[in-house]
């Protein structure tokens, strides 16, 4: 038992849980930095919102007039001057003042359609990519980015890794993370699809179905595998080392947040822990990316293991696709209507 106490202190799989219930504990103590910001839209881009924005805002100019809103009326008339000025920021400030104003209007409907089209414009004005590239937002990346070193460095040393080779490398492999949140904050690709929502529930996908049970039916395979050459059977406890511990960390976690903690604290903090998930899953799968090598994970136990991985894989895709299909398909529950 004391030697399995020490392994579990000493294995990347045991560290990652209990580095992640760090981070957790440091940030609902207090320690919250600011997240970086990533969305970003190019001039062309906006150009699409503005034309698609103007005959809603010169429809709602004739309305706040007609129904005597007055402030409103010129609010979004500031508006679409500095639309017709073409100045990003004087658009993005105009359009934030008629949201303010938009919220203090008895009519629900001038009131919603306000704050709509201040949202849409007000933040499309102001997702430049020099504000990504600036250097309050970079001096941010690089805060996370060192905290994340010192944390990591504690899994090295627990490990009996290399530090220093640590240190060179891990600049690198953050840079590229960073680099594939910026491109995953393009506007267009958020209207492909790839928006944060999506990049998300795959992940949670990922880790839900891939992981859990890919990763669980490789780890029987391999032992049984191992078990079959060496003549000895696969114990409990082989299988249990090669399960990836990391999934355990996500339902403890999961269940602590759902019902232990304060629904406040919760809803402070989530911010703040989805803006470090999002980073560390980017390192991750950075990492991922650098690490694989296709010819030699085929060249493994013959292919066999990729095999298994990807009728895994495959298999869980087409399940999820199915029960999602079941459940808002009408065939379950009644179809949701989405306005």
């Amino acid at each position: 038992m004391g030697e399995l106490i020490k392994k579990g202190f000493k294995t990347e799989d045991w560290l990652a849980v209990w580095l992640g219930f760090l981070i957790i504990a440091l940030v609902l103590i207090g320690v919250r930095p600011q997240m970086p910001t990533f969305k970003w839209t190019t001039a062309g881009e906006f150009s699409t919102t503005v034309a698609e924005s103007k005959p809603k805002l010169q429809t709602f100019i004739k309305d706040a007039e007609t129904k005597g809103e007055r402030s409103l009326a010129v609010a979004a008339t500031n508006l679409k001057n500095a639309i017709d000025g073409g100045n990003r920021v004087a658009i993005q400030s105009a359009a934030k003042k008629l949201g303010e104003i938009a919220k203090t209007v008895e009519d629900p409907g001038l009131r919603k359609k306000g704050g709509d089209l201040s949202k849409k414009l007000s933040e499309g004005a102001g997702a430049l990519a020099s504000k990504v590239f600036s250097t309050g937002n970079i001096l941010k990346s690089v805060y996370i980015g060192v905290g994340f070193l010192v944390i990591t460095m504690i899994g090295i040393v627990m490990m009996g890794g290399k530090v220093s080779t640590f240190i060179i490398g891990f600049p690198i492999v953050y840079g590229l993370a960073w680099l594939s949140q910026f491109i995953a904050g393009n506007t267009t690709i958020n209207y492909l699809g790839f928006e944060y929502v999506i990049f998300a529930l795959l992940v949670g996908l990922f880790i839900s179905n891939v992981i859990g049970v890919a990763a669980l039916l490789i780890s029987i395979w391999w032992a049984l595998k191992k078990g079959k050459q060496s003549g000895e059977r696969p114990s409990i406890r082989v299988i249990w080392e090669r399960f990836p511990k990391f999934v355990l960390g996500f339902l403890v976690s999961s269940f602590v947040f759902s019902f232990l903690l304060d629904p406040r604290l919760v809803k402070e903090t989530k911010g703040i822990l989805s803006g470090v998930r999002t980073f560390w899953f980017a390192l991750a799968f950075t990492s991922i990316g650098l690490e694989t090598r296709f010819t030699e994970l085929f060249k493994m136990g013959g292919g066999r293991p990729a095999i298994a991985f990807i009728g895994a894989q495959t298999f869980n895709v087409i399940w999820t696709l199915l029960l999602a299909y079941l459940l808002f398909g009408g065939f379950i529950f009644p179809t949701p209507v989405i306005k």
